[in-house]
């Protein structure tokens, strides 16, 4: 133990304890920690009761990179619910558990950190939510049944792909990535390509969702972008029929199923995939930030080579199997000659519209920047012009908000290596992380309430921002 004077917090893991020292010198605290070998998941649903979330204000560089180093070695006792980033002043939020709670606001007291609660009891407020989804009946019968201003279990959600496609059998239909997840799940997207256009190969969109479990209202609104995209073009509503005439559309609303599945039964604030890491020396955590994964410039910075970390990058690039299904299905088009013109890997939450590099500040300008900058702003806009006044900001990610590395949109954006599927990514000039609602009040565990506002703001943004490329890439030759 180490016995400098400080703080001490006692860490307790299922079946195990240990001491994480908390140690201040003057104006400086360093973070001493211990990670036993066993951090396992329990069979009982985590009980979030008492744990509050902290928006916390770093004011100086050296108050960010404390947080960040805070971030790895805390592991599983503090939640980092957004990520510190490069913006002075930008708050982060932290979920702490009860029995800490005086602990850490002393901490940051002493370090004159700024802090205030952005969710008083997240159990309490996730319970609430449940009591709600359990007084309704469930909603999979058929596609006449299935409510779109809900959440929805993965065998929903994989019911409703085949009933949509079932639906509009002229111009969609179900695919399965040829990949299970790592519990053997099937990842499923739809297909939808329009009878109006090209009859040849066409340009090729990809939108996924849901790559973060705990994320529920990027599947939801993906699932509302979906439908409504296709309701639209039966209608003759002009946007979306010049976007679905002109585009292969492959959408794939959870991709990360297992986790998915354990937020609904056991975590509901489960962020990675469901790996097993038992080859590891820490062989009781599981599970893989499957957005520090993707193979182009993987292992870098903002991620974290301890599987316990929510930032953990996976014992090598394309090492989870969901990601791995994408690369594998999208190269496969490519190598087929189908070019891919537009990504979207839907998030939440912060709001915001943000485009490659995410690995670097010092990588020089995507060359097409401008453009990918001028059509986020667009869909920024069209967002923002929805009666809830939602306001998104757009940037880079390495420069808007902070570095990480093996992040899909950089993958999607670099250029195709025909012959190494980690050496290269696939070319896409449109590449985007969107992150969607809220920002003030209740992160992760959005309300369904504003399940179908999210939806329609943000298919007012996919209209805007495709009309846009299209207008562009018609103009280049390109179309």
């Amino acid at each position: 133990m180490i016995e400098n004077a400080g703080y001490f917090l006692k860490i307790h893991p299922p079946q195990k304890e240990f001491l994480v020292h908390l140690n201040l010198h003057e104006s400086k605290m360093c973070i001493f920690f211990l990670v036993l070998a066993f951090i396992g998941s329990t069979q009982a649903a985590t009980d979030y009761s008492g744990h509050q979330v902290l928006r916390v204000t770093p004011r100086t560089e050296e108050h960010q990179q404390w947080l960040r180093d805070m971030e790895i070695t805390m592991v599983n006792e503090i939640d980092f619910w957004s990520d510190v980033k490069n913006i002075p002043g930008s708050t982060v939020d932290v979920m702490i558990p009860g029995r800490h709670l005086a602990t850490f606001l002393d901490i940051f007291n002493n370090k004159n950190i700024p802090v205030s609660i952005m969710i008083d009891d997240v159990g309490l407020l996730i319970n609430e939510q449940e009591r709600n989804r359990k007084k309704r009946s469930a909603t999979n019968h058929d596609l006449g049944s299935f409510d779109y201003t809900v959440y929805h279990t993965y065998e929903e959600i994989q019911q409703w792909i085949l009933d949509i496609a079932a639906a509009y059998p002229t111009i969609a239909t179900s695919f399965v990535l040829p990949k299970r997840s790592y519990e053997g799940r099937t990842i499923s997207g739809i297909k939808i390509r329009g009878t109006g256009g090209s009859a040849g190969i066409r340009k090729g969109v990809y939108f996924e969702a849901g790559i973060h479990a705990r994320e529920w209202i990027s599947p939801a609104t993906l699932i509302y972008i979906t439908k409504t995209l296709l309701e639209d073009y039966m209608t003759g509503e002009s946007m979306a029929v010049r976007l679905v005439d002109t585009f292969d559309w492959y959408i794939v609303p959870s991709l990360n199923p297992d986790g998915y599945v354990h937020t609904w039964t056991k975590e509901r604030m489960w962020r990675k995939t469901r790996s097993n890491n038992a080859e590891n020396a820490f062989s009781g955590c599981t599970g893989t930030d499957a957005n520090r994964n993707w193979p182009y410039e993987w292992g870098g910075k903002g991620t974290s080579s301890h599987p316990c970390s929510n930032l953990y990058q996976g014992k090598g690039p394309l090492s989870e199997m969901e990601v791995e299904a994408v690369v594998e299905f999208l190269r496969d088009k490519k190598d087929k000659g189908q070019d891919f013109v537009w990504f979207i890997d839907w998030h939440s939450y912060a709001q915001y519209i943000i485009t490659p590099w995410s690995y670097s500040t010092d990588a020089p300008d995507p060359p097409n920047l401008q453009n990918m900058l001028e059509a986020g702003q667009v869909m920024a806009d069209a967002i923002a012009s929805y009666k809830s006044n939602t306001f998104y900001e757009v940037g880079t990610t390495a420069e808007l908000l902070y570095e990480f590395s093996g992040a899909s949109i950089d993958w999607s954006y670099a250029p195709y290596n025909k012959y190494d599927r980690t050496a290269g990514g696939l070319d896409v000039p449109y590449s985007y992380v969107v992150e969607l609602r809220d920002i003030n009040k209740y992160g992760f565990i959005l309300p369904e309430d504003q399940i179908e506002d999210s939806g329609k703001e943000s298919v007012l943004g996919v209209y805007a921002m495709g009309t846009y490329i299209i207008d562009v890439l018609s103009a280049e030759g390109k179309l």
